[in-house]
């Protein structure tokens, strides 16, 4: 099948997995904070998958066909996640945890935890970690990456030219059959990958091998085998994994892509001794130790809103986004995040009140007539005026001045939704 927007669909595989970093970005992807077997003819046409239904014979011919069994389906809801013919191959996922480092973390200095926030690439939490090796811009040295268990790779997705390094590559793989897993801004590959490349042709239209590519595959990577390398100027790579099984309570589910309604920690898919060197790493001391990325409260402020018809899965909406989240290292920090339209993008950042209409606290904001206002705990030059007008809409613009003044709409503000 092919599909109407290819680069907008690779964007999005790429933008999955990475996050800005403030003026030191090349492009919303070249953040420093970031953030099987071939498809055969088997694989590719669902009149090659085993059938399990029936024979039908001649004398069998007035069978009703609804109670004959269809083959499962070779088509992939998202490019990353297996098919339902797939998944019939992979293990089931009771009791399944990887066993394998994806590096030597003797050599990274900090994993940053869901949730990150650097508008206008990742205006809302991000999907997934980020492991630091360096401080980023430093060194083009790098370190290897390994298999984190007995896996499928399911997707090889990379772009040249997208951040500081010269290519960067996104590998997609599954542990079972409702989990897969993903690291981003992989610098180099392993030759067994690069066959793979060599022997496979671009799944969308107008893609190229030279520019960007996505290519389908499913072939067995082991436990600690070398997948590549990470590092480089931007001197970090993204762990993310996404969950089959469980699904994210945001608000309006109807707005988000087949992967983001079911992201997880991957940290929580090792055994307690191994997780425990991961969160040693990582510098949030709450509960939510690995962060959150959905922090949707129905009815109140706190969560995700959208500009329009914009989509959280796709990757030219982004100047449509705004969220009002928790900072994902700090939970005691709130955060309003901004993508653009009735203001650059930016942060605001404070400590919430608990009660009064200035900096309060988000969840704790409903639809009841009044007027509240935001503004930044370290200058108070400009503010946000925001006010729900009903539980799935807000009316909010930014002003000059600070919240100590009357805080009332111009004509100048934009309405979003949930």
């Amino acid at each position: 099948m092919k599909y109407i927007v290819p680069v907008l669909i690779l964007s999005v595989i790429l933008i999955a997995g990475c996050a800005n970093y403030g003026s030191s970005v090349k492009t919303p992807l070249s953040d420093k904070n970031s953030g099987t077997e071939p498809y055969v003819e088997s694989l590719t046409n669902e009149t090659q998958a085993p059938y399990q239904g029936k024979e039908i014979h001649e004398e069998n011919k007035n069978t009703n066909y609804e109670q004959i069994q269809k083959p499962l389906s070779t088509f992939r809801n998202a490019p990353e996640l297996p098919s339902d013919y797939e998944k019939q191959q992979l293990p089931d996922c009771a009791g399944k945890l990887f066993t394998s480092y994806p590096i030597d973390l003797s050599k990274a200095t900090e994993i940053i935890p869901l949730g990150n926030l650097a508008p206008p690439g990742h205006t809302f939490p991000t999907e997934h970690s980020y492991t630091h090796i360096t401080a980023g811009g430093e060194t083009t040295e790098t370190i290897p990456l390994y298999a984190p268990g007995d896996v499928k790779l399911l997707l090889i997705a990379f772009s040249h030219g997208m951040t500081q390094d010269p290519v960067d590559y996104t590998l997609y793989f599954a542990l079972c059959k409702d989990i897969v897993a993903y690291y981003n801004h992989v610098k180099e590959i392993s030759p067994e990958i690069q066959a793979m490349i060599d022997k496979n042709s671009c799944k969308f239209q107008g893609e190229s091998k030279t520019t960007r590519c996505n290519i389908e595959v499913f072939e067995p990577l082991k436990a600690g085998s070398t997948v590549g390398k990470v590092g480089r100027l931007q001197g970090n790579y993204d762990f993310g994994l996404i969950d089959l099984r469980t699904t994210l309570a945001f608000a309006n589910p109807s707005r988000y892509g087949a992967r983001s309604l079911h992201i997880q920690c991957p940290y929580n898919y090792y055994d307690s001794s191994m997780k425990s060197s991961f969160f040693k790493l990582i510098k949030r001391t709450d509960a939510d130790k690995c962060g959150k990325t959905a922090q949707d409260v129905p009815g109140t402020l706190k969560g995700n809103w959208f500009y329009g018809n914009a989509r959280a899965d796709m990757g030219t909406d982004w100047d449509k986004y705004l969220a009002f989240v928790q900072d994902n290292k700090d939970s005691t920090i709130s955060v309003i995040s901004i993508g653009g339209v009735f203001a650059d993008a930016s942060k605001v950042e404070f400590k919430p009140a608990s009660s009064g209409l200035v900096n309060r606290e988000f969840s704790q904001v409903t639809p009841d007539g009044n007027i509240y206002c935001y503004e930044s705990s370290t200058q108070t030059s400009s503010k946000i005026v925001v006010q729900m007008t009903s539980g799935i809409e807000i009316k909010i613009e930014k002003q000059n001045g600070s919240c100590s003044n009357s805080n009332v709409f111009t004509s100048n503000y934009k309405i979003y939704n949930r």
